[in-house]
């Protein structure tokens, strides 16, 4: 991977072989008798530096370097999984080392730091990203300076749209997370106001179902609290549906047959092994109970996890590393006591009385 460390330099033409610039994202910059005058980023490097006519007439050679996607890497604090291909973004982030590093009499020419623009990355489970002047909140990373507001604003646009991030600047929680706003309908938003409020759940309880061709079909209930698995709470349920190879009907009797027992004390978090059908069963068998609990459902395939009240599901690969481990163990723990219980009732029928 290539680093900031190891970046190429400028390549150089003198001035008059202006048409010889590539029409490609990078960074520009113009020098003039061995000094650095002004470095740019552009989506287009010739047409942006014919735009530079005040300073063209001050400069002898004009510098560039093309921007790939080696670089894109290095944005992975900026997003949960930014577009490895979006040279846009190396442009950016290049050009704010380069700027920093030679100090340019035309960039720096603003002594103020609060004319400068910073990209500001809160340090949170869920991080919010702005663009800011300020960078003294130890709570916050900064990517910068830049001087182009303009610019910085239409590429993390761009981000947005390619890697969906939170801008809000407080996460509602209770009622006023139930409906995700309007970024989220957009995709251009993750909707963590309804993560932040679920996954702050201490009690979580993970259910699936095992059978063969519906014969001896079995259903697990794992619990974990804070975090860990508690197997006071593991219950196993011999299916009663018989002779049907229904996952979808064998769930929804194993949470019915579960929400009729208060004395097990309800979750504040459901998942199912499944995924849009499995949830609205569970959804269903949950109704006419006293039931808090936020019911989800994770799918095997892309692991895209659905939510009850959200219209779209999440990959889980765009949650906090602990979000992501604990739903994965949750449902593999899950799965793995169905099947022992599915193994044991197999084993029993095959073994002569």
């Amino acid at each position: 991977m290539q680093n900031y460390k190891s970046i190429k330099r400028f390549n150089f033409l003198s001035k008059d072989k202006i048409g010889r610039l590539p029409k490609t994202v990078g960074v520009y910059c113009f020098k003039n008798k061995g000094e650095i005058l002004y470095i740019g980023k552009a989506t287009n490097i010739r047409e942006r530096v014919k735009q530079h006519k005040d300073i063209l007439g001050l400069t002898e050679n004009i510098g560039y370097i093309k921007t790939d996607s080696e670089l894109a890497e290095s944005l992975t604090h900026l997003a949960p999984r930014p577009d490895p291909q979006t040279p846009e973004i190396e442009a950016l982030l290049l050009e704010a080392k380069l700027i920093k590093k030679y100090q340019p009499k035309y960039n720096v020419a603003w002594k103020d730091d609060k004319n400068y623009f910073y990209i500001g990355i809160t340090k949170e489970e869920f991080p919010r990203i702005f663009i800011t002047h300020q960078t003294k909140d130890k709570n916050t990373g900064y990517i910068g300076p830049f001087v182009d507001g303009k610019s910085l604003k239409e590429t993390l646009k761009e981000l947005r749209k390619r890697s969906p991030y939170r801008t809000c600047k407080n996460l509602p929680t209770g009622k006023a997370a139930v409906r995700p706003c309007l970024w989220y309908h957009l995709g251009q938003c993750l909707a963590p106001c309804l993560f932040a409020d679920i996954f702050r759940a201490k009690h979580l309880e993970a259910y699936d179902v095992s059978n063969i061709q519906g014969k001896e079909a079995t259903g697990s209930m794992v619990t974990f609290i804070n975090g860990k698995p508690d197997k006071n709470f593991y219950r196993r349920f011999k299916i009663k549906l018989t002779d049907k190879p229904n996952d979808v009907a064998m769930l929804k009797e194993v949470l019915s047959r579960r929400f009729k027992h208060p004395e097990w004390p309800y979750p504040d978090l459901i998942l199912i092994d499944g995924g849009k059908a499995q949830l609205n069963a569970a959804i269903l068998a949950a109704k006419g109970y006293k039931l808090k609990a936020k019911i989800t459902a994770l799918a095997k395939r892309n692991n895209e996890l659905y939510i009850q009240g959200s219209k779209r599901p999440v990959l889980l690969k765009n949650l906090p590393r602990e979000t992501f481990n604990l739903m994965l163990r949750l449902r593999d723990e899950a799965h793995r006591f169905a099947i022992s219980y599915h193994h044991k009732l197999r084993i029993k029928l095959l073994i002569p009385k």
